[in-house]
């Protein structure tokens, strides 16, 4: 009996080892597919309409952004390791179309597993990371405020703006941490609070991808580099530069804001429309982010930990920069739900200063 059953588990183990081997032969066959497929199959060579539909850029433009990522990449070990400008392709497919690393694998022009998608993506998310600082800056030249400022003035009447700001909801996937709790917004879904600050040609001047949802709108500015900046600035003696936002952010001497229930016609009144239509800016900077790259979207949420799901963010405000340095027309708007945060008491010892700025630019411009 005791040789029967050894023969009858000999037998299972053999059969056990057939399918593995039969197992690792049919993905070594599908591997085998794939590397051809991508050997035959280079994404320049397509049509150049259908290149900007996919990759959300010209060719050329892909081209020059590929040379500088490369550089802040891993270098492949392997001759049969996918090559660098593939990965960088199939990543800027995910952010385009907001599809999950599965399908993105599956296209023909990636011809990629799963598995070597998320090690893809990561890697050239964190080497567009690298290369932030060149692709978003804050203006700190005269000239270039100078310009900004005669932008805003041209377009909506308003003086002196350096840029409009903003937060938006960025969705992620809950979170598995004991701080899943600081991601989950008003509307009962997680996300993260991102700041931008946009001119009015819709250049991102400034972003904060680094909290959640229940941060409030005010906290994510104080805690930002930004303000800081605009901070130490105003030290310094620099005047006649602001910001400008929604009632959500505190007045101060350095951001201004609408001024709330301004009578009808009066001098208050013309400087809240006119504030308010430059703050629009702004909000039209994130539709064309959110409607260019889709993986931005509620509905698509970044299954990713939040500090990834920021480093996202961040390689797409590049990407967006990019294509307005290019001129890329913004192939749709995305519209989404007006969330104002109320104001938060705010103790601010220049308070009274910002009031009486903003007293003085009621009466010189909309008297």
């Amino acid at each position: 009996m005791d040789y029967v059953v050894a023969m009858l588990l000999m037998g299972e183990e053999e059969e056990e080892e057939e399918e593995r081997n039969m197992n690792k032969e049919r993905q070594n066959n599908l591997n085998l597919i794939r590397r051809r497929l991508r050997d035959t199959q280079n994404p320049f060579d397509i049509p150049d309409s259908s290149f900007l539909k996919l990759y959300r850029l010209p060719k050329v433009a892909t081209q020059q952004l590929i040379e500088e990522l490369i550089n802040f990449m891993p270098v492949p070990k392997r001759t049969t390791a996918i090559p660098q400008n593939l990965q960088i392709f199939a990543t800027l497919y995910f952010l385009a179309s907001g599809s999950y690393q599965r399908k993105v694998g599956q296209d023909f022009l990636s011809c990629m597993s799963q598995t070597s998608i998320s090690v893809f993506i990561h890697a050239t998310i964190n080497a567009f990371n690298r290369i932030m600082g060149q692709w978003i800056k804050f203006p700190t030249s005269d000239r270039r405020k100078q310009q900004i400022k005669e932008k805003f003035f041209e377009k909506t009447g308003f003086p002196g703006v350096i840029g409009a700001i903003d937060g938006s909801h960025i969705a992620i996937f809950p979170s598995q941490t004991e701080r899943e709790y600081l991601f989950i917004n008003r509307k009962l879904y997680h996300s993260l609070n991102v700041m931008l600050v946009s001119s009015y040609s819709n250049e991102i001047l400034a972003v904060n991808a680094m909290h959640g949802r229940r941060t409030h709108d005010s906290r994510v500015f104080r805690s930002s580099r930004l303000f800081h900046h605009l901070e130490r600035q105003q030290e310094a003696g620099e005047r006649g530069s602001w910001l400008i936002g929604d009632s959500a952010y505190p007045l101060m001497p350095f951001l201004l804001k609408p001024i709330l229930n301004a009578p009808m016609g009066s001098p208050e009144f013309r400087y809240t429309q006119h504030i308010t239509t430059a703050r629009c800016a702004v909000e039209r900077c994130i539709g064309i982010l959110k409607g260019r790259w889709r993986c931005l979207r509620k509905e698509r949420a970044l299954h990713y930990q939040p500090e990834f799901a920021a480093h996202i963010v961040n390689a797409c405000c590049v990407l967006h920069n990019i294509a307005v340095k290019w001129r890329i027309p913004p192939n749709e708007i995305y519209l989404e739900d007006i969330d104002q945060e109320a104001p938060i008491p705010c103790n601010d010892v220049n308070e009274n200063d910002a009031e009486q700025i903003r007293r003085n630019i009621v009466r010189w411009y909309f008297e």
